[in-house]
């Protein structure tokens, strides 16, 4: 005799399928990305299982990182050991997704980043461990790229490195930045630009949080370059954080120097004048080939 299906037996019917997709996988050793464009190693996930990422050197606890879709939060950290991370997965992401889980690694251990790409696996494996090992020398043809785009990284400058994928097999060129109100670095990534501001309490002021941000065009006024993005690394008690601006490029006309300008939700703002951006790297010349 058919049964109705009404919603509670149909939610039933899809936990059962759900568990039956998605089947606990033995442990699994990845090697970490260590030039830019490089596929990332990627780590099957699934709603409901708990993975544990075992690193082969010490990691900084502080310095994990997820990007997920906004929203509804995707994945839950759970634990950050000394050569670890636990985390668990809430939500089965879809064929088209990757998710991307970043840690520093501690000390002067190289590459400064490992980054996993998070998926489903079309057969329905789920990873409960992965142990990721670093290349013993980076692949021929990369040393060069890969101390170039680390270089100007020194300091654990996590920004940076949480905007690798925009490298598009670039290098990142930088600038250092000193003015009146702040220090810091402005980066020219494959795709955007980066600038990291540190405003300087003798002329800033007081610390407040940035919220949005203005880039201006000292040699065309009045021409802005969109902002996609301000994120703040809070300071010590009273003092000023680090300040990272995600920018697009500028065009040529636009020069390489801007003033930026931060704002807050009180309606509080701070000028930083003459910021230099790097200028697009030269593009090596074409040969004419010849019979």
């Amino acid at each position: 005799m058919l049964q109705p299906v009404t919603p509670a037996r149909a939610l039933l019917l899809l936990l059962v399928v759900t568990a039956a997709e998605a089947q606990p996988a033995r442990s699994r050793s990845v090697t970490v990305a260590v030039c830019p464009g490089e596929l990332l190693p990627e780590v099957r996930v699934a709603a409901g299982y708990t993975t544990a990422l075992v690193l082969d050197a010490p990691v900084d606890k502080d310095s994990v990182q997820l990007d997920t879709p906004q929203g509804h939060p995707r994945i839950r950290v759970l634990a950050v050991g000394e050569h670890s991370i636990l985390f668990e997965t809430l939500v089965t992401p879809s064929r088209e997704e990757r998710w991307v889980l970043r840690v520093r690694y501690a000390g002067e251990a190289r590459p400064e980043w490992a980054a996993f790409a998070l998926a489903a696996y079309p057969g329905g494996a789920v990873d409960i461990r992965v142990d990721a090992v670093r290349p013993r020398q980076l692949p021929e043809g990369c040393q060069e790229q890969g101390a170039v785009a680390q270089a100007p990284c020194q300091g654990a400058r996590a920004e940076v490195w949480a905007l690798a994928d925009r490298l598009g097999g670039k290098p990142v060129q930088a600038i250092e930045v000193a003015v009146d109100t702040a220090v810091g670095t402005a980066y020219r990534l494959g795709g955007g630009l980066l600038l990291v501001l540190k405003p300087l309490k003798a002329k800033a002021g007081p610390p407040w949080t940035p919220t949005a941000a203005v880039l201006r065009s000292k040699a065309t006024p009045g021409e802005e370059v969109p902002v996609h993005a301000v994120h703040v690394r809070e300071g010590p008690p009273g003092e000023w954080g680090e300040i990272a601006v995600e920018a697009a490029l500028p065009p040529p006309a636009a020069g390489l120097l801007f003033t930026v300008e931060l704002s807050g939700e009180k309606g509080q703002t701070l000028w930083v004048d003459k910021v230099e951006i790097p200028p697009a790297p030269k593009q090596p010349e074409k040969k004419e080939g010849g019979r």
